[in-house]
C-alpha cells in the first residue's frame, strides 16, 4: 500500500478521520486494551482492492476499528503469493508505524492465511508467519484472524 498516512482513513461509522487522530485515540487507550491490525484484498473487475484495519478491543467494554482502502491495478497481482505477501507487508508497516507513534509493542498482526494445505493461501503460511514473528509481533492466522478475515474482508470488496 502506498504510504499509510496518505490513505483516506475512516472510523467504524465510515466517517473520514486522519491518521493523526487515530494515533491520538490509540495513545489514550488503556494498556488493558488490545490493538490488532489486519489486511485483506480482493479482485474487483480490473482492480485489486486492499483494505487495512486497526482494531481496538477493550475487555468488558467492546471495541472499535479504523480502516483504509486502496485500489491498485489487477495486472500487478496475478500471482497469489505476491498478493498475500503484500497483505503481510501492509500489516507489518502499519504495526511498525503504530509501535513508533504510541510506544506499544504488543500489537497483534492478523493474516488472512489458512494453514490448511487445501487452501491456496497456505502457500505462504510459513514465510508469512515467520516474517511477522521475526518482527516481534504476535501472529494470528485463520480461523482466528478476525481483523483480516472479517473486518478487512468486508472493506476489500
Amino acid at each position: 500500500m502506498s504510504t499509510l498516512d496518505s490513505l483516506n482513513w475512516h472510523n467504524a461509522k465510515s466517517e473520514e478521520v486522519t491518521i493523526g487522530s487515530i494515533f491520538e485515540f490509540l495513545s489514550n487507550v488503556k494498556n488493558t486494551s488490545t490493538i490488532h491490525v489486519g489486511c485483506d484484498s480482493h479482485f474487483v473487475k480490473n482492480k485489486c482492492i486492499y483494505a487495512i484495519v486497526i482494531a481496538v478491543l477493550t475487555p468488558g467494554k467492546g471495541g472499535t476499528y479504523f480502516f483504509a482502502r486502496k485500489k491498485l491495478k489487477r495486472k500487478n497481482f496475478l500471482n497469489i503469493k505476491l498478493r498475500l505477501l503484500r497483505e503481510v507487508e501492509n500489516c507489518l508497516a502499519l504495526a511498525d508505524l503504530i509501535s513508533q507513534k504510541i510506544n506499544r509493542n504488543d500489537i497483534s498482526v492478523h493474516l488472512d492465511i489458512n494453514p490448511n494445505k487445501l487452501y491456496k493461501s497456505s502457500l505462504v503460511f510459513t514465510s508469512a508467519t515467520t516474517w511477522v514473528k521475526s518482527q516481534g509481533y504476535e501472529c494470528i492466522v485463520k480461523p482466528d484472524a478476525w481483523a483480516s478475515s472479517c473486518l478487512a474482508d468486508a472493506y476489500a470488496k
